[in-house]
């Protein structure tokens, strides 16, 4: 054969093959509800979630953070054990209600809380669906750093 036939065959087979849509399936759900946060610190109160079947990446379908405006996608796993579930996502589309902002205006340079800055979290403990939120700061000088207390329940389907 030569390569011209070659290339054609293999050519010809890519678009007869029928091709299959790969999608992640989820394997479990949570609704998590945490307590006020620290004051001042933007921290979760509600985060809905769910895991993929094999532990590699998380997807946020509800995020709930008081005074701010907050969406919903991707999050990244942390740790991922039988006995600790632990996801990180950062705030990059989050803008405060009042401003429309991702900087806090209302306060001082040094105590203002820039929302592209902070690294939100949730850990949860699987066996007595014990968790906490927190948020945290990439600035060395003056943390921002929040968390809250809470509890999971498993969901079968994520509500919004």
């Amino acid at each position: 054969m030569t390569i011209k036939k070659v290339l054609a065959a293999g050519l010809a087979a890519l678009i007869i093959t029928p091709q299959i849509a790969v999608s992640e399936t989820y394997e479990e759900s949570f609704e998590c509800k945490f307590g006020p946060g620290l004051v001042n610190r933007p921290t979760p109160t509600r985060v809905v979630f769910s895991v993929d079947e094999f532990g590699r990446s998380a997807l946020l379908h509800r995020v709930d953070i008081p005074k701010i405006d907050t969406g919903v996608g991707p999050a990244r796993i942390k740790r991922d054990t039988p006995k600790v579930l632990s996801i990180a996502w950062v705030g990059q589309n989050y803008v405060y209600s009042a401003s429309g902002r991702t900087y806090a205006t209302n306060k001082s340079r040094y105590d203002a809380i820039d929302l592209l800055d902070l690294e939100f979290s949730v850990m949860l403990n699987r066996s007595t669906l014990k968790a906490t939120a927190k948020s945290a700061t990439s600035i060395a000088y003056a943390p921002r750093d929040g968390f809250a207390k809470g509890a999971c329940k498993p969901i079968t389907t994520p509500n919004s």
